[in-house]
């Protein structure tokens, strides 16, 4: 009976530390944005072992009160007020990736290339087109990428919206806000995928090569496809959000 009782007891430690952080970070102890003590001196604290902080720290990530940043280590995130008239999940027309990525870009990496559309572009975007622009976008948050776009324009839609592709800050700024204003609608598909690591190229996103895979057709005001965004994001970042 003892035996079953500290089983029990040690299989809870983690439960009452997750408590205790949560307590102190809704009390301010930890205010939003500051760096949570390193692993070890914070077991410490608690007096439990690093694999006991880890599963709190763990429930606490699920709950979007901290966030792990590669090789700094854990800080709090800044809460989203429920009152906020300004918040927006997929139920509106924009950037997937700012809706459902945990670690928020601050940084965007392009490049594009010019080619002619092969059979399986040319079906998918459901029109001819003489060529079609294909671009990579890495997003980052701290210098570390955090999830990957692969889009695809026709040509035609490029020069009818005025993208001057001479200056690729235009085309940047177009594919991560800007086509969001310009499309009257979208077409969203999840699915879970194992293909960002190697789709990305340049960058390894995700030790755990899993990944939350946002499809999207935007279309234009004349209901002709505009783009085709593959989204690749971590399923550790993936956090959705829809408000109604």
């Amino acid at each position: 009976m003892n035996a079953q009782k500290n089983e029990k007891s040690r299989n809870l430690k983690h439960v009452r530390v997750y408590d205790q952080l949560y307590r102190m970070i809704q009390e301010g102890v930890y205010p939003p944005g500051t760096q949570l003590p390193s692993e070890p001196e914070l077991a410490s604290r608690m007096g439990v072992s690093r694999m006991t902080l880890r599963r709190a720290l763990s429930l606490l990530i699920d709950d979007g009160l901290v966030k792990n940043i590669r090789g700094k280590g854990n800080f709090i995130r800044c809460q989203e007020s429920l009152s906020d008239p300004d918040r927006h999940g997929l139920e509106t027309l924009g950037n997937p990736v700012y809706f459902c990525c945990k670690d928020q870009p601050d940084s965007l990496e392009m490049e594009f290339r010019l080619e002619p559309p092969s059979k399986p572009i040319a079906e998918s975007l459901k029109q001819h087109c003489a060529a079609v622009v294909i671009a990579d976008l890495w997003y980052k948050c701290h210098g570390q990428p955090v999830a990957y776009t692969l889009s695809i324009l026709p040509i035609e839609a490029i020069s009818r919206l005025e993208i001057d592709l001479n200056r690729p800050e235009m085309l940047r700024e177009f594919l991560e806000t800007g086509i969001y204003s310009q499309a009257a609608g979208s077409n969203l598909h999840l699915t879970a995928s194992n293909a960002g690591n190697f789709s990305a190229r340049k960058y390894v996103l995700s030790k755990q090569n899993t990944f939350l895979l946002v499809q999207e057709i935007l279309y234009g005001k004349e209901g002709v496809i505009i783009a085709i965004n593959k989204h690749f994001i971590p399923l550790e970042l993936f956090q959705a959000r829809i408000y109604t």
